[in-house]
């Protein structure tokens, strides 16, 4: 069990950050793998879907090990991520809808965050191990949605 410590560390907020955006992240594609009919996209979001929740998991444990307590942070975008991934929406229209979302983000990525952690030699050797793991398994599940998303892109015309 987690016992806050007094001091906290520099980079708690970017592993509670991670963790609860992998949280969100496995509950929206589950969703959306729930709906789809497209079997190839359903294996796909599924396989992700179960990597996030389980990233989730690990980053909320790694936080306990350090003597934290994760603690969710707020996404106001959640809600409507959820609306749109459990929609009867054609599966063309909640990719594109994605992209849009993303090309609207603001401030640093969270790529970019972690990789700035991993680079910092002030980040304990297991957390940069754990962020180096993460970042490597994000960049295949990216690619993997990726081509999933062109093979349907490209059938819809």
């Amino acid at each position: 069990m987690a016992t806050d410590k007094v001091t906290e560390l520099h980079y708690l907020e970017l592993l509670n950050d991670i963790a609860s955006g992998e949280r969100r992240a496995g509950i929206h594609l589950a969703a959306w793998a729930a709906k789809t009919q497209n079997p190839e996209l359903k294996s796909c979001l599924s396989l992700v879907a179960d990597r996030e929740t389980s990233h989730y998991h690990i980053f909320k444990r790694r936080i306990s090990e350090l003597g934290h307590s994760w603690i969710e942070n707020h996404a106001p975008e959640f809600e409507e991520r959820l609306r749109v991934s459990n929609s009867d929406m054609p599966d063309i229209e909640k990719i594109r809808w994605g992209k849009s979302q993303q090309a609207q983000r603001q401030g640093p990525a969270i790529r970019e965050r972690y990789e700035a952690a991993i680079a910092d030699e002030t980040v304990d050797p297991l957390t940069c191990s754990l962020l180096r793991w993460f970042s490597d398994v994000e960049a295949d599940s990216s690619s993997r949605l990726q081509q999933s998303y062109a093979r349907i892109e490209a059938n819809a015309g």
